[in-house]
């Protein structure tokens, strides 16, 4: 990663959390993405603190710096949403998930996914045509929406990266989606 040191310089990222997101994805991918130079945003549907995910119980607090409700895809050049079950159904029962995330997919700019965090995009009919990686329980609902599933435990769909790991590679794939984006001339207007 040391060759992606501040390559996202002016860059903004939104880490998409709800309550119950597996506290190590979060803060491994917040931590490389800072490394990066990208300035990164938690946003969250809960307001001023969303609480994680370690092991067996509840985790750490952290602070949301952005409220979904609030936010708009125009305000980041990419998002990545890290797994865990609870927080994905958080999202997914949340109607203000499926507008942020519709304004990232419609725009094509770069959206990254672990593990289980693709249900995301699937409960918001945004998979259609594209492909995913397999993972576990949610293999039937992806393919019920119309996603293609990859066997692999990174795969990049042109904008969109779905991981099995949050780990130095998913950054590394995900950076180069966002320094490869380019903004159609409709969107620079």
């Amino acid at each position: 990663m040391s060759g992606l040191e501040n390559a996202l310089n002016g860059k903004s990222v939104a880490i998409l959390v709800a309550n119950g997101f597996e506290e190590s994805h979060m803060t491994s991918l917040h931590k490389s993405l800072v490394l990066t130079g990208a300035d990164v945003k938690i946003v969250s549907p809960e307001k001023g603190v969303v609480n994680s995910w370690h092991g067996n119980g509840w985790g750490h607090f952290f602070p949301a710096n952005a409220h979904l409700a609030t936010s708009m895809s125009h305000h980041f050049d990419a998002v990545i949403i890290p797994g865990g079950s609870r927080h994905v159904a958080r999202l997914i029962s949340d109607p203000q998930t499926a507008r942020f995330m519709r304004g990232f997919m419609e725009d094509n700019k770069p959206v990254a996914l672990v593990e289980d965090a693709s249900k995301v995009l699937a409960e918001a009919d945004l998979l259609e045509g594209r492909r995913v990686i397999v993972f576990d329980d949610i293999n039937e609902t992806l393919k019920e929406k119309g996603a293609k599933l990859a066997e692999e435990e990174i795969h990049v769909d042109d904008m969109l990266v779905t991981s099995r790991f949050a780990d130095d590679t998913l950054v590394e794939k995900f950076a180069d989606r966002i320094l490869n984006y380019e903004p159609e001339a409709w969107e620079a207007a």
